[in-house]
């Protein structure tokens, strides 16, 4: 499912856009979640969590211009699709400082807002429907890939930290925690911060030499000789 933001603080314009996306999905038989926000500071905060992949932003509105929010979400979120909708058209030349997919001048026009969405969906990646199978007390259990926060081991038990807050665990392992790793690889984008904790870097929000707080306000370990390592991997993945 595609998760959809858009931000502006004009209300009728808000509306015309939520309108053609909602067409747009609809037309083409694919299911979307659209939230609508009418200040960027409210959208920030929300899309930590909810990490669209398309953003459809004005760019003024009131405290912080769509650009300013962008250059924000861009740092959490490089990966996001960002399209502007404005009607002032002085803004065009500093917009692609953060690389959006199309500057639209308002009134939005349905055929090009639709061309555009073409190329934002294209470009989308579909990592957030990848998931894992995870041995628990009982039976197994499915996780999203992009939930987990991290992972860590102690007493021989693995436990998988989720976004919501919940702590999925494994039974009791005769193995260590890195051959249990290597069999139960969860992707790329996770990398080991300490003996006995991988991180997930989509899910780092800060990075010092001595721990990682992560997008929802944990606070993990950093060990010194991993340090280097992970730095280098957040920086390949933020920039």
């Amino acid at each position: 499912m595609f998760r959809i933001a858009i931000c502006d603080d004009e209300r009728k314009d808000c509306e015309r856009i939520l309108g053609y996306v909602r067409e747009y999905f609809d037309a083409h038989g694919q299911e979307a979640e659209i939230r609508t926000f009418d200040h960027p500071d409210a959208m920030i905060e929300a899309c930590r969590e909810y990490r669209p992949h398309i953003y459809l932003l004005d760019i003024v509105m009131p405290m912080l211009t769509g650009i300013q929010a962008a250059r924000e979400l861009r740092w959490d979120q490089p990966d996001a699709q960002v399209i502007f909708c404005t009607s002032e058209s002085s803004y065009a030349l500093e917009s692609f400082d953060v690389n959006p997919i199309n500057y639209l001048l308002k009134p939005v026009d349905h055929d090009k807002l639709f061309a555009t969405l073409d190329l934002a969906v294209s470009k989308v990646r579909t990592d957030d429907d990848r998931s894992i199978g995870v041995r628990i007390k009982g039976g197994f259990c499915t996780l999203r890939i992009h939930e987990i926060m991290y992972i860590d081991y102690r007493n021989h038990v693995v436990s998988y930290h989720m976004l919501s807050g919940k702590v999925i665990s494994t039974p009791t392992l005769r193995i260590g925690f890195a051959e249990y790793m290597e069999e139960n690889d969860p992707g790329p984008d996770f990398i080991r911060c300490h003996e006995s904790v991988t991180v997930n870097v989509g899910a780092i929000d800060k990075l010092t030499k001595t721990e990682i707080t992560l997008r929802n306000d944990e606070v993990i370990p950093v060990s010194r000789g991993r340090y280097s390592e992970v730095l280098d991997r957040y920086m390949d993945y933020r920039l």
